[in-house]
């Protein structure tokens, strides 16, 4: 079992039978989370900040890293729809 727990300007926890992206996990636990291009990795609406866990994300791809960029995003952040959860992960959603 994996828990996304989000903190925050929105607040839940979402228990996960199989890795899945962030921003699934936040649908699922009716948590709002913004995703204005429907998770693609186009608009950077679904950033979060990872607060532990980092380490059960998936690596970024050339899409995120993209985008990141463009949003000057700190280390720790991710776009939830690119992120994909493989272990407990807590995140900031400001």
């Amino acid at each position: 079992m994996i828990k996304v727990v989000f903190k925050g300007r929105h607040v839940g926890e979402v228990a996960l039978e199989r890795e899945a992206p962030i921003l699934a996990a936040a649908a699922r636990g009716e948590v709002a989370l913004n995703h204005r291009c429907g998770g693609h990795a186009r608009c950077g609406t679904c950033l979060v900040t990872v607060e532990t866990g980092g380490e059960h994300v998936t690596p970024m791809g050339a899409a995120e890293t993209r985008i990141l960029k463009i949003l000057k995003a700190k280390p720790d952040q991710r776009l939830g729809c690119q992120a994909w959860a493989q272990g407990d992960v807590t995140c900031r959603i400001d």
